[in-house]
């Protein structure tokens, strides 16, 4: 029978440099671009000669694991392409590869550019076919633009910026642009629940609850001058409790359409300044469930206990054997 084993699969330029890997991390994130470390034995020097990565190669990576909880328990998972951004030492060489491709502009390149009569999902549909990406826009809300201007942006931090005014993320991976609805991902079942005293955690958990800045209802004041009307948005949290503390803010006008939801407005400033009031990060046992995005439960901690949403998950597979390491925060029950 073949023994328990969890490794990582890399290739590059077509030749499968696994058997040289003797440390491998990925993470990957939420609100940031993914990343992989890849270390590797050079004793025969291929890897800075003939291997030596130029300016815009790719390296492919995957994880395995063989009878891991379980005998029969063979998974893979595939991490897609990265393309290297760094190379150092010579006897043992790390590599570093990112998500967002090097050479391509849209993550660098700062332009300016107005767009007129426009949904952000046409602004993103553009912004993938110019970096030749293939977008998922992965909601059913779109919001329309009658004049914005992305003045001295890149694609990339321009269309991060407009998202997330409204609840959305952005996220590069494998060659896909994805606009994402996080509200949404915090409703799915959680796929683990971490217990004190029955997981195997390396280390003890680590929970922070903050205590300030923390409201209980959002209003959004917005001056069309077009119309000389000003509009209000105001949104309260179901659960909310103490004493009320209502986050008063005024929106720059003139560059939404007349029909931008302020109510809905209002909720995505609530939940972004309300998100990380609970906090926890924790060290597990390697295991292929565990991504960004997903959905943890936290059992046993006393107060911290709660449905938790991943905003970062490393992978590493090294002497020390795969571990996974999870950064989390409670998910906003209601909103």
């Amino acid at each position: 029978m073949k023994a328990r084993r969890a490794m990582a699969r890399v290739h590059f330029r077509d030749i499968d440099l696994s058997g040289r890997v003797v440390g491998f991390t990925y993470t990957d994130n939420t609100d940031k671009t993914d990343d992989i470390s890849v270390t590797l034995t050079n004793r025969d020097r291929r890897l800075i000669n003939d291997l030596f990565p130029e300016r815009g190669e790719k390296i492919r990576a995957s994880i395995e694991v063989e009878n891991w909880m379980r005998r029969g328990d063979d998974r893979s998972v595939n991490l897609g392409e990265f393309e290297i951004d760094s190379v150092s030492g010579i006897s043992v060489v790390t590599i570093g590869a990112v998500a967002v491709p090097v050479a391509n502009n849209i993550r660098d390149e700062k332009k300016n550019r107005g767009w007129r009569s426009i949904s952000l999902s046409r602004i993103a549909a553009d912004i993938a076919a110019g970096a030749g990406l293939t977008l998922v826009y992965d909601t059913d809300f779109d919001p329309f633009y009658d004049t914005i201007d992305q003045n001295g942006k890149s694609n990339l931090s321009f269309l991060e910026e407009l998202s997330r005014a409204d609840g959305l993320r952005v996220k590069v991976t494998d060659g896909q642009l994805i606009v994402y609805e996080e509200s949404k991902y915090e409703q799915k079942p959680a796929v683990a629940t971490l217990t004190n005293g029955v997981t195997n955690f390396y280390g003890e958990p680590q929970f922070r609850k903050n205590l300030r800045n923390i409201y209980t209802a959002c209003e959004i004041m917005y001056f069309d001058s077009r119309s000389d009307v000003t509009r209000r948005g105001f949104f309260q949290a179901p659960n909310a409790t103490g004493e009320s503390k209502i986050l008063r803010l005024r929106e720059n006008a003139g560059r939404q359409g007349t029909e931008t939801n302020l109510d809905r407005r209002a909720r995505t400033r609530l939940r972004e300044q309300n998100k990380d009031e609970w906090t926890g990060r924790a060290r597990v046992q390697g295991d292929l469930i565990y991504f960004a995005g997903v959905n943890i439960n936290y059992a046993d901690f006393g107060a911290y206990d709660g449905k938790y949403h991943t905003t970062s998950c490393s992978h590493a597979i090294g002497g020390g054997g795969y571990k996974t390491t999870l950064n989390t925060r409670r998910v906003l029950e209601g909103y």
